[in-house]
């Protein structure tokens, strides 16, 4: 009988390991392809100033630069430096290093900051009024766990934000370097519960995937950088491109 308690018990705590491992990585089944970095990419995201040494990982700071200017170009965020990627890079050099949105608003939420999550593409654009001022990669929600669709506010706002384990796992303090929920979090009117919002991440190589329990990811110096632009009571529009053309926002490739 001991031996039997003991083995279930093993069982037990190995699925509690799994699902604590699964949030707080970032759901790393379906992690990202292997970029092949080559040397003209490199220099033309540099030369951009989409290229930065964040991490020790080369490979990782080379994605976050594919991101960055697949965000600011208004094509899929998926990190991965493919065909669409390098024509919109040999595009943008002749452009200059200056970006103008091509965006188009038929009626702004708000005359100030407001927000829209583009779900088809993971990027998350800060508008003034109907100007767009700034993008941002993302990571939204997977399949079974689908970021809902909508438009929303933001209603809480934290510094270090304390994880509370989502009923599946011990909670992990503010601050601390395994926290899934990163350095910030921006709380959304969805439902009774604060139990989604906008937040940074521990598992950088998460972002512009569909591996999240149905929040939104940024990487952790985007998400600081929002959460100083906005305040209680920002508007936040989240849908798919076409949800977003239904209500009169228009996020065109440049």
């Amino acid at each position: 009988m001991r031996i039997l308690f003991a083995v279930l018990l093993s069982c037990i705590l190995s699925l509690n390991f799994f699902l604590y491992s699964e949030e707080l990585l970032g759901y790393n089944a379906n992690i990202v392809n292997k970029n092949v970095v080559s040397n003209t990419n490199l220099d033309g995201l540099r030369s951009l100033g989409y290229y930065k040494n964040e991490f020790k990982d080369d490979d990782l700071n080379f994605r976050n630069a594919v991101l960055r200017l697949q965000s600011d170009s208004n094509i899929i965020a998926d990190g991965i430096a493919g065909k669409q990627f390098k024509n919109m890079l040999n595009k943008r050099l002749q452009q200059g290093k200056e970006v103008r949105y091509n965006d188009y608003v038929k009626n702004a939420p708000s005359s100030k900051i407001w927000i829209t999550v583009n779900k088809s593409n993971r990027i998350l654009t800060v508008y003034w009024s109907k100007t767009a001022i700034r993008k941002f990669p993302v990571a939204i929600g997977r399949t079974n766990y689908v970021t809902p669709k909508g438009k929303f506010k933001i209603k809480t706002k934290v510094e270090n934000p304390k994880w509370s384990g989502g009923g599946i796992a011990e909670p992990v303090n503010g601050g601390d370097k395994k926290n899934p929920l990163g350095k910030r979090w921006l709380g959304l009117t969805i439902g009774n519960k604060n139990k989604y919002g906008i937040h940074g991440n521990n598992n950088p190589y998460s972002i512009g995937q569909n591996v999240s329990r149905g929040c939104i990811r940024m990487m952790n110096t985007d998400v600081e950088e929002l959460y100083r632009s906005v305040k209680n009571g920002t508007p936040v529009w989240i849908g798919t491109d076409k949800d977003l053309r239904k209500w009169g926002v228009y996020q065109n490739i440049l």
